[in-house]
């Protein structure tokens, strides 16, 4: 037996695994287990079906229980409106953390890299928004129905990588990071768009407050580099500044999370906020929301509207077509100006079956359309159903065409980018 040299220090004694049945087993499963994208997109996958079943089993049990008052104040916010104006500042602050990090030390960080998806993601976008109008003008072009073209745009970090990791090795390292990299330009771009759209009854002493408060974020951020509650009470401040100015407050979260310092610095302010925003974000904020908004009446009036059917069938055809079509020319358009390649491993199959998954999502989506369509719950309701039909088809489309004729990616098992939170 081989024995250490005289003076020379003792070996660390080995760690024994434990049993099975052992709870320290069952903590490290549930922790490896939340920290994939699979897991957070089949959570929302959850909430979103459970929504539907009770909407359609028990539909005033939900419209009051989403419906009640919190609080006994005469402007008493509804629940909806808490979670959907309130809380997802959580996930909207997880998003621009992550756009922060990408730009930093991921994905992002050299402008080569983000050429190719960024154009990805504005082709996708205005793609989706054109056909929208298309076949809204072609069934009659109702200026309500006209008013959801920005529904489709977005596209739902969650669900698409969630479907990526589902194909497993048949996906390339560098499909991922395109993915990931795409989704994050749509959400900078997404949430710009819905800050101007969602802009009602502008204020603009509040808004140039908020300016300035998101300015003083830039100018801390310079100094105050370990502290993280700084940023959190700058999200509180824009938060309520926004609400006060007509813009949609919870994109205070996402314009706050892009200042904050730290990129991939352990410790850092951007770390912790996103260590514990993620989570919270992908395991409770995004379900709730689902849970809120997607409880859609599939035998309610959208059937014998003809403005509801507009919108459902505008939201699905831009969901499954423009995405892939717009995506799909940008990618082609690129690369033959030669601005950029390929990802590595990846071929014009894996280009396009990513692009039609690019489809998936409710998150901001469904913020578009309670925005655009508040009031008009039956034209709401076309775009839940839009959504969900969209997400189904490009679901199995895009793994479809993705996974056939491929077989072991050589690059699946390697490093990927750093991985962003589960969000929508």
């Amino acid at each position: 037996m081989h024995e250490s040299p005289p003076g020379s220090p003792a070996p660390p004694p080995r760690r024994r695994s434990a049993p099975p049945w052992h709870p320290e087993t069952w903590a490290g499963f549930v922790v490896r287990l939340t920290r994939t994208e699979v897991t957070g997109g089949l959570v929302l996958l959850a909430s979103v079906a459970a929504a539907l079943v009770w909407a359609n089993l028990a539909p005033g049990s939900y419209t009051a229980f989403w419906s009640h008052t919190v609080g006994r104040a005469d402007h008493a916010p509804e629940l909806t409106a808490v979670v959907n104006r309130g809380l997802m500042t959580v996930f909207f602050l997880a998003v621009g953390l992550e756009i922060g990090r990408e730009r930093t030390v991921g994905s992002l960080a050299e402008n080569r890299n983000a050429v190719l998806p960024v154009a990805a993601a504005l082709g996708g976008m205005v793609g989706a928004a054109l056909v929208y109008l298309i076949v809204a003008v072609a069934l009659g072009g109702d200026p309500s129905v006209l008013r959801g073209w920005g529904v489709p745009m977005a596209t739902d970090v969650a669900f698409t990588l969630g479907a990526l990791a589902l194909a497993g090795s048949r996906v390339p390292t560098g499909l991922r990071v395109f993915v990931l990299a795409l989704a994050v330009a749509d959400d900078v771009a997404s949430v710009v768009v819905l800050a101007f759209v969602s802009s009602t009854r502008v204020s603009v002493p509040s808004l140039l407050a908020a300016v300035a408060a998101l300015a003083g974020v830039a100018v801390m951020r310079r100094w105050v580099r370990r502290a993280w509650w700084p940023y959190l009470a700058a999200v509180a401040l824009v938060w309520w500044l926004f609400s006060r100015g007509g813009v949609e407050p919870t994109l205070a979260g996402a314009f706050v999370g892009l200042l904050v310092p730290g990129g991939g610095r352990e410790r850092s302010p951007s770390t912790v906020l996103e260590t514990a925003a993620s989570p919270l974000s992908s395991y409770v904020i995004l379900p709730l929301f689902a849970l809120a908004n997607a409880g859609v009446m599939l035998n309610g009036q959208i059937w014998s509207s003809s403005s509801g059917r507009s919108v459902l069938l505008a939201v699905v055809v831009a969901r499954t077509a423009g995405k892939m079509i717009g995506i799909s020319a940008a990618v082609v358009v690129v690369i033959r100006l030669g601005g950029a390649r390929l990802p590595a491993g990846v071929n014009g199959r894996h280009m396009v079956g990513a692009a039609v998954l690019c489809g998936m999502g409710f998150t901001v989506p469904l913020l578009f359309a309670a925005t655009e369509f508040a009031g008009a719950p039956v034209l709401f309701a076309g775009a839940q159903a839009g959504l969900l039909i969209g997400t189904a088809v490009t679901f199995v489309v895009g793994l479809a065409i993705i996974v056939a004729r491929g077989g072991r990616s050589p690059d699946a098992n390697g490093p990927t980018a750093a991985q962003g939170p589960g969000m929508g």
